[in-house]
């Protein structure tokens, strides 16, 4: 009788052990608390205001924890990654005639992005536009860049990996 009741405690306290976050992968899990060892942003929302005066923002920081972004209606999403860090994240419906949202963080600060031609657009890559910054993806893959430019006409690019889901 005690194995029996043993055996059925175990049962049931396994689900309550279970980690599975709801199908969270590493790397979702990553972009969202950050990589190990960096001070955990603390903005989890993107503005769409323009990138103040001091902020430059050819300087694309790691995403971090992007739990409060509204990516809006998606059919699926993409994410930049360069050096280990999540720069940027886009989203969008799988319709041509539709507009996606990308979001990228700078001075501490994370920033919405939009861009036309839907989730077929964001997935080949494409131009980003916010006040004051643009981003360009080019490539796909393990071969991908990420250009950022600033409203003086400054820009930075990125190598790294734009990966669709």
């Amino acid at each position: 009788m005690r194995r029996v009741l043993l055996a059925l405690t175990v049962c049931l306290a396994l689900p309550a052990c279970n980690n599975n976050n709801d199908g969270e992968t590493a790397e979702d899990f990553a972009a969202r608390v950050g990589e190990p060892g960096s001070p955990a942003p603390t903005e989890t929302t993107a503005v769409a205001a323009p990138i103040p005066t001091g902020v430059d923002a050819t300087a694309l920081e790691q995403l971090g924890n992007i739990a409060g972004v509204d990516l809006g209606p998606r059919d699926g999403a993409c994410t930049f990654t360069s050096g280990g860090a999540e720069l940027m994240i886009a989203a969008a419906p799988d319709d041509f005639a539709s507009a996606g949202r990308g979001v990228v963080r700078a001075g501490g600060t994370l920033y919405q992005l939009a861009s036309t031609g839907g989730l077929p657009a964001i997935r080949r890559g494409t131009r980003f536009l916010g006040e004051g910054i643009t981003v360009d993806i080019q490539g796909g893959g393990q071969s991908a860049s990420l250009t950022v430019t600033n409203a003086a006409g400054q820009s930075k690019t990125f190598p790294g990996t734009w990966v669709c889901a």
